[in-house]
């Protein structure tokens, strides 16, 4: 399979996970409390409500979720770039996670975010790439893996997302960062 292909289902599965109804959020959602007396508490619920809608609008930009590390070499507000790397052995993700490395030094805007179900904390720590861990956990209904991706996909929903073989193919193949995210749309 081609890896424009891959990216492609990788993404529409995305999209259907963000797509897909979380009943235990909707079951356990909290009441919200009322409103203390008071004109500022009433204009600022007002305030917010107005800019909730215009983000459901897509008016307004929502305040991105910080994807960079305090420690990590990318910027304060650079924008995450979704790594998926669901279902790969440590070793061959070891080797893609230096060729997308390699491949992020060409595009500083970007904040490498990897999802992955390999516990290999020390190794990541050290490329400083934020790490979404979904562990392999059963109990009724979804598992606790398939309830977490479903809210990545909707916390990253609109990032553009490789798959983490992108980091295997071969240097001429790949080019950088830059021409994948030219493909990707972005």
């Amino acid at each position: 399979m081609k890896l424009q292909e891959e990216i492609q289902q990788l993404r529409q599965h995305l999209e259907s996970l963000a797509a897909r109804s979380d009943d235990d959020l909707n079951r356990y959602r909290l009441a919200s409390p009322p409103l203390p007396p008071g004109m500022y508490w009433q204009a600022r619920w007002l305030v917010g409500w107005i800019l909730r809608r215009l983000e459901t609008l897509r008016l307004k930009p929502p305040n991105p979720w910080p994807a960079s590390l305090k420690h990590g070499v990318q910027r304060s507000r650079a924008k995450p770039l979704l790594i998926w790397a669901v279902g790969m052995n440590p070793d061959s993700l070891r080797t893609a996670c230096d060729g997308i490395a390699k491949m992020c030094e060409s595009a500083p805007d970007f904040a490498p975010v990897l999802v992955t179900d390999v516990a290999d904390f020390s190794y990541f720590s050290r490329l400083g790439w934020l790490v979404e861990y979904l562990p392999e956990l059963s109990g009724h209904g979804d598992t606790y893996g398939e309830r977490k991706a479903m809210f990545l996909s909707r916390l990253y929903k609109g990032a553009p997302v490789l798959p983490a073989s992108a980091g295997l193919v071969a240097d001429t193949e790949s080019g950088t960062l830059a021409h994948w995210l030219a493909a990707l749309g972005r």
